[in-house]
């Protein structure tokens, strides 16, 4: 799969999911979002870039930080994404919010034209995620800072739900291995990522967000609202209802003494600065 088909894919998965991301009663993007716009300190009057900003978790938590004097661009690559999350913005009358269709592998943005970039569990979606952190390196103003999100922990519980959900994929569908090592894997991992894209890491801190689910068909809903809808788009008609069943048995081992099914995942937060002197240049690296 080449980078472009894969970017596809990936923008066709949300764009199905668009309506009805972050809106199905679970907490998961809204806390991240506003734990990424804590850590990045915006000031009002900043100028704020969202990269695959979704429907908004990042993006309205950064423009009441930013305030009527500043302003926050959102950028996504799904256009139904932009257009419901515009319409958000200009209902809350939020006027210093932008949002339009933009490539987070490669904004299409004047360099050194933003105070803030934010990335919102999203860099770890890119087919190249190095030249994007180094195309955000570029949109910073020499004083600015890059904050990204990534996840740190998934839920056992969770990790084993997927693996039940993927068992009843047809053979041709299965997913490749895993990667014995990411670019994210890790604060070292991260710290490494982010100087070879001329980033120095200046912080990073560790996130816990529950998530709460009256049962396996809210889990499910909510599996069909964002990212994991790419691997239950292929499951076939006729193995939903056990594949359902066989997550559902898993889950139960989460489930709190008042019913509800309960998973915690850890996320990592990473604050960079510009490199003096701008990055290095790819060959040397």
């Amino acid at each position: 799969m080449t980078s472009s088909t894969h970017s596809n894919s990936i923008v066709e998965v949300f764009e199905q999911a668009a309506a009805s991301y972050d809106r199905t009663g679970v907490s998961y993007f809204e806390p991240f979002g506003a734990a990424l716009v804590g850590c990045a300190g915006i000031l009002p009057g900043e100028r704020v870039l969202d990269v695959g900003c979704g429907r908004g978790a990042v993006l309205l938590p950064a423009a009441a930080a930013t305030g009527p004097t500043g302003h926050v661009t959102g950028i996504d690559l799904a256009p139904t994404m932009v257009k419901l999350t515009a319409e958000d913005a200009a209902r809350a009358g939020l006027t210093q919010v932008e949002v339009r269709v933009g490539d987070a592998q490669q904004p299409s943005l004047p360099p050194h034209s933003f105070d803030v970039v934010l990335a919102g569990m999203v860099v770890f979606l890119l087919p190249e995620p190095e030249q994007a952190l180094r195309a955000y390196g570029r949109l910073l103003r020499p004083t600015g800072r890059l904050v990204v999100s990534t996840p740190g922990a998934y839920d056992p519980a969770f990790v084993a739900a997927m693996e039940a959900l993927g068992a009843h994929l047809p053979p041709a569908e299965q997913p490749p291995p895993a990667p014995t090592a990411g670019p994210f894997d890790d604060e070292q991992t991260i710290t490494a990522t982010m100087a070879a894209a001329g980033l120095d890491v200046t912080a990073i801190s560790e996130h816990r967000v529950e998530s709460r689910f009256q049962d396996v068909d809210h889990w499910m809903r909510w599996m069909w609202s964002h990212g994991g809808r790419a691997l239950l788009q292929h499951l076939p008609a006729d193995r939903l209802d056990a594949a359902t069943t066989d997550a559902a048995r898993v889950l139960e081992s989460v489930r709190a003494p008042g019913g509800d099914l309960m998973l915690t995942t850890v996320g990592r937060i990473t604050i960079a600065v510009p490199r003096p002197g701008g990055p290095a240049p790819a060959a040397a690296l």
